[in-house]
């Protein structure tokens, strides 16, 4: 900027510019002239962004006394709150009446700004039966403006044009205006410029960007992954060798992009800070997110929503192991173990009850201090905006938010962001008199989508902006991504509220192709004289997609494109020598120690040994799934609790047959009645009734087939019904439970294992690494346990709704007809082959486990057990073979 600008901002002149970024720009350089001046002290300058500088005018005004009777002027907040009322009131016809009303609110402020003072909008009402989308929005327009009369108020879309009939009268008014980096001006603020002048009010533009051009190229990358990447390098290299202006790097497409933006910023130009502290980057990125995304806010929202209304189980869970929280730091992982009870319960929603009694079990302090903050929340009653922010802090304060940990800057500035958007929410008592518990919090969480946080610290060395931010700002050197043809110039968005012809007439922005060409040539322009240094790019590819390059950057010379820029994987890498460790190995069971696991233990060995060692030995589980019902698990324990309840009343196959179907019917309703019992008595009065009656059904109807099943067997007596055990194999103990062991009638053992999901057939337990161990693990311990009586059958019941029947192995036909025979499966000739093998394999996977092999080697034949393992965040399986992709795309 030059000295006669920082001369006329030192002698008391105003600084308007069109956005908040510009204003806190043109601070640092003041600032930093005073500095270079010498200066110890001087008056804050004062530059303000347009709005503010308007309701600078307005108290201003008041103060004279030449503001009438009017001095409420509504903000954006409580416009808002007007505009959805009106929307909502009528909207039986819309399916998003929120946007409606944000898009109503746009028209409102483009139809003053870009027309002519007055109600124009009343030229486009019509009949009820003959209504376009102008004319709804003109019938929202007028009830909008009955409530500004009805309120004695004005907004800020109509505050310009209160203000300039009293230029004249406004004594402080008459200091000199500078109006800096405005690209354009509407209709509405040259009527009050013009007002000005005609006051006598000296004022003058000044162009925020150095006017001689720098010096610009074009470059091309092949995605616009790479083109970020190849900026990053870019910058970082800018900013180690001139960092005085900083480095701008300008992204045509950041809202949409912001979160791969900033992934790619943290591995490129700060791999050294930490991405949890945005203030510690050498980097500065616009456009920040929704204050409700903000972890503390978001769980001073929940913990409000909790205190008065039933959420998702999962969000309520989340807010009672929020960091947020007293003594977070030692209890949260107590608290995070409710959302798993509440997982398995098959818990939809929560509400404070709920979220007091799982805390009574797992963190009773903070239950004792949440009741208490719960009644004093309901003896408050509150009714007005002033009302439910006041019990709101109260309620805050009682449970503990935020927490006993000192805040961080971050935190800190989040949590002065929280008070203030509290305080907005307070004003609406001004529009809103009174609002029920279920609106108040609505309205609030709306506030708070809509408001937009970003922490401030020091300026860093690197700004990634916006267009629109981006342009006006001067840099050392200023990199602008995304300007292929399809995204620059922009594609027009005229508002669907107002006609467009009326908007094209006016020139309003984005109502237009040529409109948005004229304005990006503008917009392209600035850029080139932004920095000495400035490079255009464009990817080259979206997708399988080709794209173009603008033809707005066409006229500067083309450069080679830049060279993929070294990944963060290959750094690491290259910084130094690796150190390999061999971890495959668990420490070894010592011999006569009883392993964990049981039978199931052997079938994830052979699955993937290190599946085993994590399931069984380091007792890892995966995360349970949310639940519309009841799991396989649960399915599968009412299934065997109802057989086992079935055949210890029932014992032979003799009595069976002797049942006619009332009989049946009335043990079969027995049984499952038994089994249903096994569940938690909570859990199932927390299922839905159709779910109840429907799981009564089909379990019942899985018995009814299986037992006809049965009925067709040979005579036969059951020996022992879910009998414990344990067998000595190579080495371990294992803690096995047979399901069922038949005495057929003559002579010999069938063993069943019930299965309420698919079985593999008996050709799939021989593999080389055996599946469906279990059957050979029983058959083993039957052996084991009564050596001169043989195992002659050995079958899973396959129990599934659409088809029941046995899968399994008989030594001859006439143990067990229906099963295959032994030839069949194999190269056994005669059953002890058979048990032979199985001991022999089976142990040598037995042999793994005592000597904890532990290796990541999931089984290769289909179906890959790592499909439902779920404990690849454990092992990282999945970062490995998402290396070796990256390995194969880089070959390529």
């Amino acid at each position: 900027m030059s000295p006669d600008f920082f001369s006329a901002i030192a002698n008391g002149a105003a600084v308007v510019t069109p956005n908040r970024r510009l204003a806190r720009f043109l601070h640092q350089q003041y600032d930093q002239a005073q500095h270079l001046a010498g200066r110890r002290a001087w008056p804050t300058a004062s530059i303000l962004p347009y709005s503010v500088w308007l309701r600078h005018l307005w108290d201003e005004a008041i103060a004279a006394g030449v503001a009438g009777d009017r001095s409420l002027v509504l903000d954006a907040v409580q416009s808002a709150w007007l505009w959805q009322n009106i929307v909502e009131a009528g909207s039986t016809f819309l399916l998003d009446a929120r946007g409606a009303a944000r898009l109503a609110a746009e028209a409102w402020t483009t139809l003053h700004a870009w027309g002519e003072s007055g109600a124009g909008w009343r030229a486009w009402q019509r009949g009820e039966d003959d209504r376009d989308d102008a004319a709804v929005f003109a019938s929202w327009a007028e009830s909008y403006l009955g409530d500004l009369r009805r309120l004695d108020a004005i907004d800020s879309a109509q505050l310009a044009d209160v203000l300039s009939p009293m230029a004249a009268r406004v004594p402080a008014w008459r200091r000199e205006t500078i109006f800096a980096g405005f690209i354009e001006f509407s209709p509405q603020q040259q009527r009050l410029r013009a007002a000005l002048t005609a006051a006598g009010i000296v004022w003058r533009d000044i162009d925020s960007v150095p006017v001689t051009p720098g010096h610009a190229v074009r470059i091309s990358a092949r995605t616009a992954r790479e083109e970020l990447i190849a900026a990053f390098s870019w910058a970082r290299r800018h900013a180690a060798a001139d960092s005085s202006d900083g480095v701008g790097i300008v992204v045509e497409d950041l809202a949409q992009r912001r979160e791969q933006v900033l992934a790619l910023a943290d591995d490129i130009l700060g791999p050294e800070s930490s991405p949890s502290d945005a203030l510690s980057r050498p980097f500065q990125i616009s456009l920040g997110v929704p204050l409700a995304d903000i972890p503390l806010v978001r769980t001073a929202l929940d913990l409000i929503a909790l205190g008065a209304l039933r959420g998702e189980s999962g969000v309520v869970a989340a807010a009672l192991r929020s960091p947020y929280l007293p003594d977070a730091e030692r209890s949260w992982k107590r608290r995070a173990a409710i959302e798993r009870d509440w997982l398995e319960e098959g818990r939809r929603d929560a509400g404070m009850s709920d979220a007091v009694a799982a805390l009574e079990r797992r963190s009773p302090e903070l239950a004792s201090r949440w009741r208490e903050g719960r009644e004093a929340l309901l003896r408050a009653r509150p009714s007005t905006p002033r009302e439910w922010v006041d019990a709101w802090r109260a309620w805050l304060a009682a449970a503990g938010w935020p927490g006993s940990r000192s805040l961080d800057s971050a935190e800190y500035q989040a949590r002065q962001a929280w008070e203030k958007l509290l305080n907005e929410f307070a004003t609406l008592g001004a529009v809103a008199a009174r609002c029920s518990n279920a609106t108040a919090i609505d309205r609030l969480r709306e506030l708070a989508r809509v408001t937009v946080f970003q922490p401030e610290g020091s300026a860093a060395p690197i700004q990634i902006l916006g267009m629109l931010e981006g342009s006006g700002l001067g840099f050392a050197a200023v990199w602008v991504a995304g300007m292929s043809a399809e995204r620059w110039p922009p594609a027009p968005a005229p508002n669907p509220l107002l006609p467009l012809r009326w908007q094209r007439e006016r020139d309003v922005p984005r109502s237009s192709a040529q409109r948005e060409l004229e304005f990006s040539r503008t917009i392209t322009a600035r850029f080139t004289r932004a920095a000495p240094t400035v490079v255009f790019s464009s990817p080259v590819r979206d997708g399988d997609r080709p794209l173009s390059v603008s033809s707005l950057i066409l006229a500067y010379p083309e450069h080679p494109p830049a060279a993929n820029a070294e990944g963060w994987v290959q750094r690491v890498q290259r910084s130094a020598t690796l150190e390999t460790v061999r971890d495959d190995r668990a420490p070894a069971i010592a011999s006569g120690t009883v392993a964990p696991g049981g039978s199931r233990l052997v079938q994830s060995q052979s699955d993937c040994p290190f599946q085993a060692m994590a399931r069984h030995r380091l007792r890892a589980q995966p995360w349970p799934a949310p639940l519309a019902g009841l799991s396989a698990q649960e399915r599968g324990l009412i299934v065997h609790a109802a057989l086992a309840a079935f055949w210890e009343s029932m014992r032979d196959h003799a009595s069976l047959v002797a049942l006619d179907g009332d009989a049946l019917g009335a043990h079969v309703d027995r049984a499952v009645r038994q089994g249903i019992s096994q569940l938690p008595p909570v859990r199932w009065r927390g299922l839905p009734e159709v779910v109840r009656k429907g799981e009564a059904i089909r379990v019942a109807t899985v018995l009814v087939a299986w037992l006809a099943v049965e009925r067709a067997r040979p005579p036969f007596s059951v020996s022992s019904v879910e009998a414990k055990t344990v067998l000595r194999l190579s080495g371990i103990t294992l803690e096995v439970r047979l399901d069922r062991v038949d005495a057929l009638a003559d002579g010999g053992w069938a063993i069943i294992d019930y299965k309420t999901g698919r079985a593999d057939g008996p050709r799939q337990w021989f593999e080389p690494r055996p599946r469906s161990a279990q059957l050979g693990l029983y058959t083993l311990t039957q052996r084991d346990a009564t050596p001169d009586i043989p195992v002659r059958a050995v079958a899973y019941a396959e129990l599934c709704p659409d088809e029941v029947r046995a899968l399994g192995i008989a030594a001859d036909t006439a143990a067990w007809p229906g099963l295959k025979e032994l030839a069949s499966v194999g190269a056994f000739d005669s059953w002890g082959a058979l048990e032979a093998w199985w001991r022999t394999s089976l142990g040598a996977l037995a042999t793994e486990i005592g000597e904890g092999r532990a290796s990541v080697i999931p089984r290769a034949s289909h179906p890959i057990p790592c499909r439902t393992c779920r404990l690849q965040p454990l092992c990282r399986i999945q970062s490995i073979r998402f290396l070796d992709a990256l390995d194969d795309d880089a070959s390529e």
